[in-house]
């Protein structure tokens, strides 16, 4: 059975459950293709996509990667690319604005209608994104591609400002023509359907974490002493969503009242600038560490190693929201207990004061109180580590996931 997948860019190391899903279907006997508008980072030798060949399997409709320059640059290639196609008739269907919106805008759909000789004949096409499943709603309507259409809706893609704006009309077509629409969790089921998809096309499909890669690791049940510092870790692309600023906050707020606590800063972005000067600012260069982006062995390490794994989620001044993070995922899973945020989809998978502690956005009083109340012994640690791990094992197991995806592509 041959599976297709449809992707903005291949690989992109930063979304490894979609590089995680692809191995997990090839493991269960599928024959898995893939068709992404650029191409991405080159593997490194021995790499997951190295050693599995991925590359193999991908075909690219644009060989310059989208992240790596500007947009105008971007289109400016694209357009060279495209312009030797225009004697086709269906490179310059594709190019119609009326018709596709804005991925006739974006060149993608014209450069497909040029790459693309033969049509890609699938069972099944999942395309990860919601603007991603309008594109391939598209190449399947121009006969580009074949078969029955699977879209993974994941977060910016159903809370973006510009996103919703841009593809208000397109996602009523996806919706339409799509075959099935598999939001990550209830909170994106409800938006699909508010947004006028029929429900019996949705189902929820969560992403999850690979349990063997983070082995449990069962908790002291005693009370933590009184002045013994408690060590935080946070994993995050640093960018406002992930509300790593407020998390700095809450740790100057804790310090101030004499409460040891040392943050871990893992991940790299466009707030790090700004991070390092407020810790310089507040003189907190002993309590809070940025380490920048690490590899895996560093951050499960890390993880090995805290009281608590901290990401209080935001919802960006773009509308920018959450899915549900693998980070917590993962620590949950390695049995470290983490405080996050009422936010999109996470409390689908920390219920308060059980598995973890959820705390409201932007409010970094409250994350101070919390991390001071388990600095001081006021929780049972190895309690609500074992429902954390619990939890995950039961519904966010990536191997029984990916069996249920196989089930219902079959």
């Amino acid at each position: 059975m041959t599976v297709l997948f449809v992707l903005p860019e291949f690989p992109r190391y930063s979304e490894t459950f979609v590089i995680d899903q692809i191995v997990g279907l090839l493991d269960r006997g599928f024959d898995v293709r893939i068709l992404a508008v650029s191409r991405g980072a080159s593997p490194t030798p021995g790499d997951v996509v190295d050693s599995r060949g991925l590359m193999e399997r991908a075909t690219f409709i644009f060989d310059q990667s989208a992240s790596a320059v500007r947009r105008w640059k971007l289109l400016v290639g694209r357009l060279g690319q495209v312009v030797p196609g225009l004697g086709q008739h269906r490179v310059r269907r594709a190019l119609s604005v009326r018709r596709y919106g804005h991925v006739a805008r974006s060149l993608a759909l014209a450069g497909a209608a040029r790459r693309l000789s033969q049509p890609i004949k699938a069972d099944a096409i999942i395309a990860h994104f919601g603007p991603t499943g309008v594109l391939a709603a598209h190449l399947r309507s121009l006969g580009l591609i074949e078969g029955p259409l699977y879209t993974v809706f994941h977060g910016f893609d159903l809370s973006q400002h510009s996103v919703l704006a841009r593809h208000a009309r397109d996602y009523q077509t996806l919706f339409t023509a799509g075959d099935r629409m598999l939001p990550i969790s209830t909170r994106w089921q409800r938006k699909l359907e508010a947004m006028g998809c029929a429900p019996e096309k949705i189902q929820v499909h969560r992403m999850g974490v690979d349990l063997d890669s983070f082995p449990f690791v069962a908790r002291a049940a005693a009370v933590r002493a009184s002045g013994s510092p408690l060590h935080v870790v946070t994993v995050a692309r640093l960018v406002e969503k992930k509300g790593v600023m407020y998390l700095c906050e809450a740790v100057a707020r804790a310090v101030a009242q004499g409460v040891p606590v040392d943050l871990e800063i893992i991940g790299d972005g466009p707030l790090q600038a700004d991070l390092e000067a407020f810790v310089a600012s507040r003189g907190l260069g002993e309590h809070i560490h940025l380490r920048g982006r690490r590899e895996k062995a560093f951050v499960q390490a890390a993880l090995h190693a805290a009281d608590v794994f901290a990401l209080p989620s935001v919802t960006a001044a773009d509308g920018d929201q959450e899915g549900i993070p693998v980070s917590l995922m993962e620590a949950m899973a390695a049995g470290v207990p983490c405080l996050s945020t009422v936010h999109s989809g996470i409390p689908e998978l920390i219920d308060d004061g059980e598995s973890g502690w959820l705390v409201p956005e932007r409010d970094a009083g409250a994350l101070a109180e919390k991390l001071i109340a388990i600095q001081r012994g006021d929780y049972n640690l190895a309690q609500i580590a074992r429902h954390a791990r619990d939890t995950v094992e039961a519904r966010f197991n990536q191997r029984q996931l990916h069996d249920q995806l196989a089930a219902q592509l079959a």
